[in-house]
Parts: structure tokens; sequence; C-alpha cells
């Protein structure tokens, strides 16, 4: 059947010419191309909804409320993003859509589903070099890019994120927010100024730290949060603590 005479078909659905659709119109693959056909005609030309904002203004009443559902049926799909898929295949993930399957983010496969979402975002979408990766993934980059549910899934916690999908590759105080509380505890502190001190200042011993460490160094390796934080943004504590640790070395 051609093209036009499957939209006219919906046409008279849509407005009650037709009870219902053809007896068999969605069986089987040439179902599925009809299914397709008028999925894009519903979305892109009687809803007017442009390709790129697919993800944000449909959802599952929006395929369902224009009668498409039993179709959907048919073919042994429940969920609209199949529905979807078939009508753009490749073109859109399913946790861009404001509205995402039922335990989508659940368990381990939910889990596998949020570290491919949130690598394809920084790898492809945002096209994240490994240094800005701790800089940018915030609060903020969930939210931009509808990402809530694998927020929510790793505790709202950004380091969480990005330890799951680049794991033992980043510390938390590398982030551009260290978690809450994270300089209250003194083990924390000495893994960041220990890592700080001999890998990226280089120095080969505390007594060397001691002596060349510079206020300034703080701030070219965004190391203020510690500084700050933990000692009150005064190097002569700084100091101090780093004579303690000749100390108990």
């Amino acid at each position: 059947m051609e093209k036009e005479k499957v939209i006219q078909i919906y046409r008279d659905v849509l407005n009650g010419k037709r009870v219902r659709f053809p007896n068999h119109f969605f069986v089987g693959e040439q179902g599925k191309n009809y299914l397709a056909i008028l999925t894009r005609y519903l979305i892109e030309e009687y809803l007017g909804i442009p390709l790129e904002e697919i993800p944000r203004n449909v959802k599952a009443e929006t395929l369902w409320d224009y009668r498409l559902r039993p179709a959907a049926h048919v073919q042994g799909w429940t969920n609209f993003i199949e529905v979807i898929e078939n009508a753009y295949p490749g073109k859109f993930k399913p946790w861009e859509f404001t509205q995402v399957p039922w335990k989508y983010w659940r368990g381990e496969a939910g889990k596998k589903r949020a570290i491919e979402a949130v690598r394809y975002v920084i790898e492809e979408k945002c096209k994240m070099t490994h240094h800005e990766i701790p800089l940018r993934i915030n609060h903020h980059f969930f939210k931009e890019y509808r990402l809530s549910g694998v927020f929510h899934f790793f505790g709202e916690s950004p380091y969480q994120v990005i330890n799951a999908v680049y794991p033992g590759q980043f510390q938390p105080w590398e982030l551009a927010n260290v978690p809450m509380n994270y300089w209250k505890n003194p083990e924390n502190v000495k893994q960041a100024l220990d890592g700080f001190l001999f890998q990226k200042l280089g120095f080969s011993s505390y007594e060397e730290a001691l002596v060349k460490l510079k206020r300034n160094d703080f701030f070219q390796y965004r190391m203020s949060g510690v500084l700050q934080m933990a000692f009150d943004s005064q190097l002569a504590k700084v100091h101090q603590w780093i004579r303690e640790q000749t100390i108990t070395a």
C-alpha cells in the first residue's frame, strides 16, 4: 500500500470517519513499516514537533492518545520507546526522553545502561577530554542532558557516577565540587595532598615539599578546596601538616 493511502487511513481514524484500522493492518513486517510511517506522520506533520525536540516533547501519551497503542501491541510492544525506535532507528537513545521505560535504571541492567549513557554523553556528545571530565561532571550536567535517573541511581553523587564510568581514574578531590564533608576526614586530606605533592608537583619527599611548596600551587592545580576547607586557607597550616608527616613517616 502506498504511503499516502496509509496516512489517509490514519487521518480517517483520527477524525472519526473510520472506527478503527483495517483488520491485520499492523501485522508482520509490513505492519511494522505502516506503524513507522504513521508515527513519523503524527509527530512531524500532525503535531508539528521538530526532529530535535522529539525526546523532550514526545511521551507515551503522545502516541497512545492518537490511537497508536493497539498498533504497538500487535507488534508486541508495550513501551513507546520501541515505537519511536521503529520510526527513527538509531536516532535517539531511550534516556534522552523525559519519560524513560519503567525500571530502566534499576538493577545491574540499569547500572550498565547508566554507565553507557554517561559515557556516550561525555565522549560522543560533549567530546570532553580526560582532563575536563572531573571539572564538568556536576549536578547541572545531569539536568542538562536529561540524566536525572542516572544521577539518582548513584545517590546523586557526581563522583560515584564518574568512578563507575571510569573506575579508579579520578579521585574525589579532582572534582570541581568535592563531596560534602570530604575534607573533614584526615585520610582524605592525606590522600589528596600526597597525590598533589608527589605526583602533580613531583616532589621527592616531604622535606622538599616543605621548602618548595607555594600557595599559588594550590590554585594552579585546582587544589584550593583542600587549602580552604582543611587548612583555613593558611599555607602555614599546610607546612605544619607536612612537618607532622615527616615525624610519623
